[in-house]
């Protein structure tokens, strides 16, 4: 089962509301929760018999989350930063909340993550600017 597959089970919910499309704003913060399942794929084999949350998962859940209010175009990302500050369990709620900075090189963005109202992870990712007016260059 690809890493994709596995974290669509647990559906990353934003706290945005849709509306018309409207340009985005240079900066803005966003919120969004997920509770990971005990039964979560990506969980078979990470820790046996004291199940944690692997990083990696942390990492994909702040991208979901970024992407679904409109940074990046399914292209790569780059990971500037992630640490770590306490295991995540399995049945954790989880609540992300991210300043995303739009410039000329791309998009920042900033997250906190928390796990049952206790600090779980800083994790900062990139994405680098594809601007359509270089496309014909």
């Amino acid at each position: 089962m690809m890493l994709e597959e596995a974290l669509s089970i647990a559906e990353l919910e934003p706290s945005r509301p849709t509306g018309p499309a409207t340009p985005p704003p240079a900066e803005e913060t966003v919120r969004g929760s997920v509770t990971v399942a005990h039964g979560a794929p990506f969980l078979q084999g990470h820790c046996p018999g004291f199940p944690l949350v692997p990083g990696f998962a942390l990492v994909q859940y702040v991208h979901d989350l970024v992407r679904a209010h409109g940074v990046g175009d399914g292209g790569g990302f780059v990971l500037k930063k992630a640490r770590f500050l306490s295991p995540v369990r399995p049945g954790e709620e989880l609540v992300i909340e991210a300043r995303i900075e739009r410039g000329d090189h791309g998009v920042r963005a900033t997250a906190s993550v928390s796990a049952d109202a206790r600090p779980a992870a800083r994790i900062a990712l990139h994405f680098p600017q594809d601007r359509p007016d270089q496309e014909d260059e």
